[in-house]
């Protein structure tokens, strides 16, 4: 009887230790990529225990978000309105008794281009004249074009980016006695519809 009961228990303890051994989450495809509209795509989430998906951007949604053993998840990115790339993982944790393990898929969405002024855009300058800054930010390279001023003046660089440049404005004294404005765009080179305008008021 005794040695029954310990055949019984080494049997028991082979089929624990297998089951460890052989408890799984693995995703089928691991990483994607997106541009900044989003979009869609299936996977298949493989595990032999119960399942569960954190998302750590609220701009996606997996379907369903949990389940037992293998099954297909749709998934939705939301278009990026930030400005950065993003990398957005979803955390798959299974569960088998005691046990946990968990994979992950990870999501890259770039962003729409952007160029911005980080300061403020409008500036006012003294009848003296002078130097004026501003300080640009922008994820392409943009070239500057002159817009208004009804003097000549200096703005340089004339191109910079991407990521943060300073501009100068190099106004001259006004003697007109009014007061004038002079304004510059800087637009990105290979999207020319996206631009920023700097603005200074000069007081006469």
């Amino acid at each position: 009887m005794k040695r029954y009961l310990l055949l019984v228990f080494l049997c028991l303890m082979a089929v624990s230790c297998d089951q460890d051994t052989n408890f799984y989450v693995t995703p089928d495809v691991s990483t994607f990529e997106f541009g900044p509209d989003g979009g869609e795509f299936d996977d298949v989430i493989f595990t032999n225990g119960s399942w569960t998906c954190e998302v750590s951007d609220d701009a996606v949604t997996v379907t369903p978000s949990s389940g037992d053993y293998t099954t297909s998840v749709h998934v939705v990115v939301a278009p990026n309105t930030e400005r950065y790339t993003k990398a957005i993982r979803l955390k798959f944790i299974s569960t088998y008794g005691d046990l946990s393990r968990n994979s992950n898929v990870v999501v890259t969405q770039d962003c729409y281009p952007f160029i911005f002024c980080e300061d403020e855009d409008v500036k006012t300058i003294g009848s003296e004249g002078g130097k004026v800054r501003f300080s640009v930010n922008s994820n392409e390279v943009w070239s500057l074009v002159k817009v208004d001023g009804g003097v000549d003046f200096q703005a340089e660089p004339l191109s910079g980016g991407p990521n943060t440049t300073t501009v100068t404005l190099d106004i001259p004294a006004n003697d007109e006695g009014l007061a004038r404005t002079f304004k510059v765009q800087l637009q990105l080179q290979t999207h020319p519809g996206v631009s920023v305008t700097l603005t200074v008021i000069q007081e006469g």
